[in-house]
């Protein structure tokens, strides 16, 4: 099996593939963020548990990284070609900083501290909500 380390290589892979229909699920996929960003507040603001507070700040980015993929017309099938698609389409072209992409692995060992991920997630969001209008 190849190693799959590039955009070119994901899209010759069953990992990432075309998807005319991709830009439909968007709706959702936003919705499911927004959730999850409000349910880590939520748990911030009542003192819930860290670890499940992060967790949601992960699945919020997620769904944002998914969303910008799915918005350029394409579906991955895995996080890597997900994280190669959305560096390929967004950060090299400078309409998203790296550090969102960074923030969002480091969220996803739980290694940044709740209210850094919370901040993380919120502007991620935020940044997902403007480059999809």
């Amino acid at each position: 099996m190849a190693i799959i380390n590039t955009f070119a290589k994901c899209l010759e892979s069953p990992y990432l593939v075309e998807d005319p229909t991709a830009a439909d699920r968007i709706g959702e996929l936003l919705a499911k963020a927004a959730d999850r960003l409000e349910g880590a507040a939520n748990l911030q603001a009542n003192g819930g548990d860290p670890g499940d507070l992060v967790f949601l700040c992960y699945e919020a980015m997620f769904c944002g990284l998914r969303a910008l993929v799915y918005a350029r017309g394409y579906r991955e099938m895995g996080l890597r070609c997900l994280m190669l698609a959305c560096e390929a389409l967004y950060v090299k072209s400078g309409e998203l900083d790296a550090e969102h992409l960074r923030r969002f692995e480091l969220a996803q060992r739980l290694k940044l501290p709740p209210a850094e991920a919370l901040e993380a997630a919120s502007a991620f969001s935020k940044r997902v909500l403007e480059l999809i209008g």
